[in-house]
């Protein structure tokens, strides 16, 4: 078995380009709405941290429930469903505990804005930075090892399983790199989004509406962009539709909220 698949220079600089515009899109709109607001970057590394916090429950429990053979596993329509809810009650309610708690005597909106950035931050550099890094970094071995190293020891079913996933990542186009960059800059502003909804739960004392709005906002998005039976282009057309909808959904919300 055989391939021509090669990463040409073109391709490994899209990778590069993407991960780094995906890893500093939210530290540079940050940076800006500090400038604007003069909001603290301490709110920014509380998000930083809320999330990763977060992050690593999620995990904890994905391998907890995920077990080989378990129905949550082996179904599709209940995979997407519990990973969209575990990332939903995850996050928002680290959201709500980092408004509710460290950030407590914060009570201007510019701080849920602040917030949602360096929530996005990690979320922007562990997916979609690292895994542009990463595309990287694979693409210089297999031009430099080959397929016999990439598939040494596997059966041919899962040196096909490899090769058509090597051939699909060498195939990544200038416009796959700006959508995924456009999806970047889509998940920041939903972050932000989210961040304004829980925010209001905190200041209105009202977490029945927007605490579980937020959590159930986001489980859909999750649980759609992954049954949906979409291509990775519509996948990522359709989380962009989806962030730019909450975004102007939150804005709203926002032109309300107290500036102190």
């Amino acid at each position: 078995m055989t391939t021509d698949i090669h990463f040409t220079t073109a391709t490994l600089v899209r990778y590069a380009v993407t991960g780094i515009v995906c890893t500093i899109m939210p530290l540079i709109l940050a940076y800006l709405w500090r400038k604007r607001t003069y909001e603290s970057w301490a709110v920014f590394i509380v998000g930083f941290l809320t999330y990763y916090a977060a992050g690593t429950v999620r995990l904890v429990l994905r391998c907890f429930i995920f077990q080989e053979g378990s129905i949550f596993a082996t179904d599709p329509f209940v995979f997407y469903l519990v990973q969209g809810l575990l990332s939903g009650i995850c996050e928002e309610t680290a959201r709500y505990a980092a408004f509710k708690y460290p950030l407590a005597n914060r009570t201007a909106r510019t701080t849920s804005v602040m917030y949602g950035f360096g929530h996005d931050f990690y979320e922007s550099l562990a997916v979609s930075g690292f895994a542009s890094f990463h595309y990287v970094l694979d693409g210089i071995d297999w031009n430099n090892l080959g397929e016999t190293e990439f598939t040494k020891g596997l059966d041919a079913q899962s040196a096909q399983k490899v090769l058509d996933g090597v051939a699909a990542a060498a195939d990544f186009s200038f416009l796959d790199s700006m959508l995924v960059s456009l999806d970047c800059l889509a998940g920041t502003f939903l972050h932000v989004a989210l961040s304004v909804i829980v925010f209001k739960a905190v200041q209105t004392g009202d977490w029945k509406r927007w605490l579980l709005l937020a959590i159930g906002l986001h489980t859909l998005g999750n649980f759609l962009c992954g049954y949906l039976p979409l291509s990775d282009t519509g996948m990522r057309l359709f989380s962009i539709f989806w962030s730019v909808a909450i975004s102007w959904f939150a804005y709203r919300m926002y032109q309300k909220l107290p500036y102190a």
